[in-house]
C-alpha cells in the first residue's frame, strides 16, 4: 500500500468530523479464520448446497438437520474466532470520535468483542437463538448444549415452537429497526469506507449507494473488485488487517 492511500482516507476522516460509517462484510474476518462466501476459497463457491441448508424453508421442513448445519458450518468455527487487526483499528477509530457505527453484514460478533460500541449487525448474531412465533431470544449456548445431547432442535420455552439460531437466514428480511437505522446513518454521513465487501448482498448493498447519493465521499478496502469501485474516491486493494491498522496509526500520530 502507498502512504498516500493511508494519508488520503485518514484526512478523509478527520474532515468527517465524526460523520463517517464503515460498512464491513465477509472480507473484514478471513483473517480471523471464518471463510468469506463468494470467493474462489469461499463457503458458497466450494459448497452450492449450503445455500439451500442455510435458508428459512430448510428450516421450517427440517429444523434438526438445519441445526446440525448451522453447528458444524457456523457455530464451532465462530465461537473460537478472534478479532484481527482490522476490528481492533475500527474499534480505535471508533473511540477516537472518528467513526459513527459500524454496519456490519457478518453475523460473528468480531466487531463487538474488539471493542466497537455502535455495530449495526444487518444480518443478525451468531450467538443468540430467536423463536418465530413469539419472538423470544436467548444466549444460544445452552441450546446448542441441548442439541449435541438429543440432534432435536431445542423448542422455544415460551410456546414450543422452534427455536431458530438468530442469524437471518435464505428467504427471511433483514431485521426493521437494524436496516432502518443503516440507512439513516447512510444518508447523514460524510464518508463511507466499505471494508471487505463484494456489494452484491441486497438491501445491505444499497447503503454505500445511499450515500453516494446523498454527498458522501465513498473509499473501498477490498481484494476484489467491486461494483462501485468507479464511483469511490479510492480503491484500496489490501488485506483491511494490514490497511487500517495504518491509518488508525496516522491518525493518533496525527494533531486532530
Amino acid at each position: 500500500m502507498s502512504s498516500r492511500e493511508v494519508e488520503v482516507v485518514a484526512r478523509a476522516l478527520i474532515d468527517a468530523k465524526g460523520k463517517a460509517v464503515a460498512f464491513t462484510g465477509a472480507g473484514i474476518s478471513t483473517e480471523s479464520g471464518i471463510p468469506d462466501f463468494r470467493s474462489p476459497q469461499g463457503v458458497w463457491t466450494k459448497d452450492p448446497g449450503a445455500q439451500e441448508r442455510l435458508s428459512l424453508d430448510y428450516f421450517l421442513s427440517d429444523p434438526d438437520e438445519s441445526w446440525q448445519d448451522y453447528i458444524e458450518r457456523f457455530y464451532s468455527l465462530m465461537i473460537k474466532a478472534r478479532p484481527n487487526l482490522a476490528h481492533y483499528a475500527l474499534a480505535k477509530l471508533e473511540a477516537m470520535g472518528l467513526i459513527e457505527a459500524v454496519v456490519t453484514q457478518n453475523i460473528d460478533r468480531l466487531h463487538h468483542k474488539a471493542g466497537s460500541k455502535n455495530v449495526i449487525e444487518l444480518h443478525g448474531r451468531y450467538d443468540e437463538v430467536q423463536c418465530l412465533r413469539c419472538n423470544f431470544r436467548e444466549d444460544i449456548e445452552k441450546y446448542v448444549s441441548e442439541f449435541r445431547k438429543t440432534s432435536n432442535a431445542p423448542r422455544c420455552p415460551k410456546c414450543g415452537f422452534a427455536l431458530k439460531p438468530a442469524i437471518v437466514y435464505f428467504g427471511e428480511p433483514l431485521p426493521e429497526k437494524e436496516l432502518s437505522n443503516a440507512f439513516t446513518l447512510a444518508r447523514s454521513c460524510k464518508v463511507m469506507l466499505v471494508i471487505g465487501s463484494s456489494l452484491v448482498v441486497y438491501p445491505a448493498a444499497l447503503l454505500p449507494e445511499t450515500a453516494l447519493q446523498r454527498g458522501a465521499r465513498l473509499f473501498i478496502v477490498n481484494l476484489s473488485p467491486t461494483r462501485l469501485d468507479r464511483e469511490a474516491e479510492l480503491v484500496i486493494r489490501e488485506k483491511a488487517s494490514e490497511f487500517l491498522p495504518k491509518v488508525a496509526e496516522y491518525l493518533s500520530s496525527s494533531q486532530i
